[in-house]
């Protein structure tokens, strides 16, 4: 799946807005290229094929019949869609077109269109799907009057045929009322299909700027709107969006854009001065003596916060005062000594929210108590370069564990004498050598792994969680190749861990 194709891609659909007119087309064409331009925006411009002697029943041409009479009046000559192909490439435009016939996507191909666009119309037409299917251009289907148990059937489809493809939530009423846009159903899209871009086909009212923003923040990254510009000759439609329309939907999409940020959590400089301004520090509350314990009978906690001074936060249990301090001074953290054990525990307990956080990110349930092993091949401190956690969720004649890895965490080379393996992607990615070959793992991947086989593993840059199913899990069957952790004991590279809480005998470092 080449996700990159769709993303951040504007779909410009002049539909039958040309009236079977290439000047007209052009001018369209030429309006929306200077909003292309001077935002530099990764657009294309689509058109909608019809093979109509075939498409039109012969017996119903001449009927007052809506749509039919639309496809007849605005009939587009294929030199002068060529023509203005041609045109739209030349004024940088990606080209996408729609197909509604089996002919259609013959001239599709011939053309060489950078996108194939199936309409809503089209979307449980599998007789059209299974000639789109046919040729490697990228996809996008459009959902609108269609369940979601239908949507499953096309997604299934275009998966199996392994396609390159995306869906558009779409509500095909023209125009859109604003209490029908149902734009929370994206944020269901991209749940429910959470390997396949999600886009927003609209058809809303053209002074409405918002519904493009917020489609944006609920996680669509394809945008269609239907296009078209002010004409003494032809009328423009309720839902077509002209040239400066368009430009003030896009000033509020880069808005939300930029308001949205990334996933990831900004620190910024002034917010630690703030929060520095604002922190308390820790102050004698009477004169102190070297090798004092500090607790709240012997200080306070007082606004401002010193540079160098020990705050109110990183006060911990077992803190030793290193130097005589008198009365109302500040305490500084060069004067005061902490319980190295009491920090490593407290170090083990944020890998442990880590853990807890990334099973809760990917909606993996493993209950208050368990049975959890915190492996630290080259102590706790270096945790977070090689190690692993593993859930114990059943060792009987059959085993099963969880192991969640964090972010680029490797776990190093071993074998087991007498279990077989079976790992099963869950979440994340992970790198996996076992023995001559090699498998970068993915969501639903499945591996077996044979005894006596040497592996290692490494987690991917968003870390990773997968199941380990084996045969009965001995405590003393894992044998590694570094000489160092050859020699150490079984729980001298083990914490073991009860519940989210609580540590079980003394950390090993």
């Amino acid at each position: 799946m080449q996700k990159d194709k769709f993303e951040n891609l504007f779909i410009l659909d002049m539909a039958n807005n040309h009236y079977g007119d290439l000047t007209h087309a052009k001018k369209i064409v030429k309006s929306f290229s200077k909003v292309q331009k001077k935002y530099k925006l990764k657009a294309t411009i689509k058109f909608q094929f019809r093979e109509l002697p075939d498409f039109v029943h012969k017996d119903y041409r001449d009927k007052k019949i809506k749509y039919v009479r639309r496809f007849l009046d605005t009939k587009l000559s294929d030199e002068n869609f060529f023509k203005l192909f041609k045109f739209i490439k030349k004024n940088k435009f990606l080209t996408s077109c729609t197909p509604f016939d089996e002919k259609s996507v013959d001239k599709i191909e011939k053309f060489g269109f950078d996108y194939l666009k199936v309409a809503s119309v089209s979307a449980l037409d599998f007789n059209l799907h299974e000639r789109v299917v046919r040729n490697n251009i990228p996809k996008i289907i459009s959902t609108g009057g269609i369940s979601l148990d239908d949507i499953d059937k096309i997604v299934s489809f275009y998966s199996k045929k392994k396609q390159n493809f995306a869906i558009m939530h779409c509500v095909s009423v023209y125009p859109t009322r604003n209490e029908d846009l149902n734009l929370k159903f994206i944020k269901n899209l991209k749940k429910r299909y959470d390997n396949i871009p999600i886009g927003w086909s609209t058809h809303e009212d053209p002074n409405e700027m918002l519904p493009g923003a917020l489609a944006f923040t609920l996680g669509a990254t394809i945008f269609e709107k239907h296009i078209g510009i002010r004409s003494k000759k032809y009328p423009i439609n309720k839902y077509s969006i002209t040239q400066d329309n368009f430009e003030k939907w896009l000033i509020n999409f880069n808005k939300a854009k930029l308001m949205i940020g990334k996933n990831d959590k900004n620190i910024f400089k002034d917010e630690i001065i703030t929060i520095n301004n604002l922190s308390r520090g820790v102050f004698a509350k009477k004169n102190l003596k070297k090798n004092t314990i500090l607790n709240k009978n012997n200080v306070f906690f007082a606004i401002p916060l010193l540079k160098n001074q020990l705050a109110s936060q990183e006060l911990k249990t077992n803190t030793i005062l290193d130097k005589d301090t008198l009365k109302d001074k500040p305490i500084y953290k060069k004067n005061v000594i902490q319980d190295k054990s009491l920090l490593k525990k407290f170090k083990v307990r944020s890998y442990l929210h880590k853990a807890k956080a990334m099973l809760n990110y990917n909606k993996i349930k493993v209950g208050e108590s368990f049975s959890l092993e915190v492996s630290h091949h080259k102590g706790i401190e270096n945790f977070e370069k090689i190690g692993c956690f593993l859930f114990n969720i059943v060792n009987k004649a059959y085993a099963k564990k969880l192991i969640v890895m964090l972010p680029n965490q490797k776990h190093p080379s071993h074998f087991h004498k007498s279990k077989s393996e079976t790992f099963i992607m869950l979440a994340g990615s992970l790198r996996l050598i076992d023995g001559k070959n090699k498998y970068n793992l993915s969501p639903g991947d499945r591996v077996d792994l044979k005894k006596s086989s040497w592996h290692e593993f490494r987690a991917g840059k968003n870390g990773c969680i997968f199941e380990e199913i084996s045969t009965r899990s001995l405590k003393k069957d894992s044998f590694y190749k570094n000489k160092i952790i050859k020699k150490m004991d079984r729980d001298e590279r083990k914490t073991y861990i009860k519940d989210w809480f609580s540590l079980v005998g003394t950390v090993k470092y």
